[in-house]
Formats: C-alpha cells, structure tokens, sequence
C-alpha cells in the first residue's frame, strides 16, 4: 500500500466566506487535492492523504471536515506517487 486517502468536504471559517481563493490555497499547501470549491456555500471539496488529515483540521480556514471515505491506495511503478516501488 502506497497511502491512504480521505476524501472530505471542508466547511469554511466564516472569517473566510470572502476569501475562497486564500483558502484554497491554504488546504493545497496543506496537502488537499481541490476537486469542487464552492464559494457560495464556503465548500471545499477533495482528498487528502490521510496522514495530513489533523494539521489539515487545524487550519484558521477551516471550522469542520466531514470525512466522506478513507481507502487505501496502491499506485503502479512508475507513477509519482508511488512509494513502495510496487
């Protein structure tokens, strides 16, 4: 197994209802793939490899997660974000 990976919506903070675009770009650095970003709701929707899950809670950006699904992935040698070589 290369990683596990969660996919979840993100609430935002209300302090960043005006502010999609830096909020997005917190949850990337953070390590969240955006799949959706709802700015009209303050949804951020996408996954996030399960390790970085709490800092991810943790942002000022962020006022709830909701973990949709956990799975584990195994990617093919060759593609980046194989870690095991297999």
């Amino acid at each position: 197994m290369d990683c596990n990976i969660t996919e979840l919506i993100v609430i935002l903070d209300k302090q960043w209802e005006n502010d999609l675009a830096g909020a997005v770009k917190m949850l990337k650095d953070a390590g969240m793939r955006v799949t959706n970003a709802d700015d009209d709701n303050s949804v951020v929707e996408g996954d996030v490899d399960t390790e970085h899950l709490h800092a991810l809670e943790k942002l000022p950006c962020v006022d709830y997660v909701r973990k949709v699904f956990s799975y584990d992935a195994n990617f093919p040698p060759g593609d980046p974000r194989d870690r095991d070589g297999m």
